[in-house]
């Protein structure tokens, strides 16, 4: 982290004076940074199928105004100081107007002063984290629910379900200490507290130890807040152990990946937080645009929540461009967001404000049943 820091101060004292995206001519375009290669690649890769695959779509009927949209992704493979390079290269060097669809909790924090220092629009980056929201950042903004909403969604439904010894099984960086602090309140508001938790270190799978002290409060609730290669390893281990308890993830686990990974069996009744509606509900004009869109891509990817959350983040910029002139610049756009009272996405509606980013809170919750995931009802 500190080495992550000095990295931070040295290339903002390198960086030019003049922060603006070079002027935007037939072709707009809008940077991502994420991991593609790396642990957590299932989430940087859907994100990037989504996203592009909305583009080509608008592309496909002539653009925004005219203009084409392109994407240009840099694969950071989830290294916070590696996230901060490729953003500055993406500033610096090719000039993007926006940036959407960043990956990993600390990795997002640490692009914050970049995003600032440059001005630079920062569409959805993919976290629920409170740092990312209070205080509200000019030019950060959601387009999904915050990991406390995720986690009072969760927590409600395991209660209802006869909960009542809960534990967190957590990485130890930026999105696991959210979880943890985010499930403590959500229990806490059921007059109960935390039996047991446990923790492993980021882009280890390295949960032997954490299993240990989960299993030392006998819960009958775990919470796993984990990317999904070490949430799917301690998953796996604890089902070997005969733990029985209520097993429950969020988006960030990245929806099939977590179940793929978790493999047959294994992974059945595992409760699962989405922040994007059912796949499955095709009478929702925005779930069966981007089903369409993403169903044209040759990547291997699919269509799942994370490449729809990344088409969902696409179409909420091209509805900004829409609205902040011809040539858009970068403060029409982020005034184009902030104007956005219930905006219309095909059946899911977002509202902005200077003192609100985050445009929708809808949280969807989901259970593993045969491999597959369904809606809890």
């Amino acid at each position: 982290m500190k080495k992550m820091m000095f990295l931070t101060v040295v290339l903002m004292m390198l960086a030019p004076t003049t922060h603006a995206a070079g002027p935007v001519g037939d072709v707009i375009k809008i940077g991502m940074v994420n991991d593609q290669t790396g642990a957590n690649k299932g989430s940087g890769r859907g994100m990037k199928v989504g996203v592009e695959a909305y583009f080509k779509a608008v592309n496909a009927k002539g653009g925004v105004n005219g203009r084409k949209v392109e994407l240009v992704a840099l694969d950071d493979q989830m290294l916070t100081d590696k996230t901060i390079d490729c953003l500055l290269k993406l500033a610096d060097e090719q000039k993007v107007f926006a940036v959407v669809g960043s990956v990993g909790t600390s990795n997002c924090v640490a692009s914050l002063p970049v995003v600032k220092e440059y001005k630079l629009p920062y569409i959805n980056p993919r976290t629920g984290a409170t740092e990312l929201r209070t205080p509200v950042v000019r030019e950060v903004f959601h387009i999904r629910a915050s990991y406390q909403q995720e986690v009072d969604r969760i927590v409600d439904q395991l209660v209802k379900q006869g909960a009542k010894r809960f534990a967190v099984f957590y990485q130890n960086d930026g999105l696991g200490t959210d979880i943890l602090a985010s499930t403590e309140n959500a229990v806490k508001r059921h007059g109960l507290s935390l039996v047991s938790k446990g923790s492993f270190e980021r882009n280890t799978v390295a949960v032997t130890a954490g299993l240990a002290s989960i299993m030392a409060g006998k819960p009958d609730a775990v919470i796993v807040g984990a990317v999904y290669k070490p949430g799917a390893e301690f998953i796996k281990m604890a089902r070997k152990e005969g733990v029985s308890a209520y097993l429950a993830s969020g988006s960030f686990a990245g929806g099939m990946n977590l179940v793929k990974a978790v493999g047959p069996g294994a992974a059945e009744g595992i409760i699962m937080s989405q922040v994007v509606p059912e796949l499955d509900d095709l009478s929702l004009p925005i779930t069966k645009e981007c089903k369409e869109a993403i169903e044209k891509s040759p990547e291997d990817v699919g269509f799942n929540s994370v490449s729809m959350e990344g088409c969902m983040a696409a179409k909420s910029m091209i509805m900004a461009l829409e609205k902040a002139g011809n040539p858009p610049t970068q403060a029409a756009f982020i005034q184009a967001y902030e104007s956005m009272k219930g905006a219309d996405m095909g059946g899911i509606k977002l509202t902005f404000s200077q003192d609100n980013h985050q445009g929708q809170d809808n949280v969807y919750l989901q259970v593993v049943k045969g491999d597959k995931l369904v809606s809890l009802k």
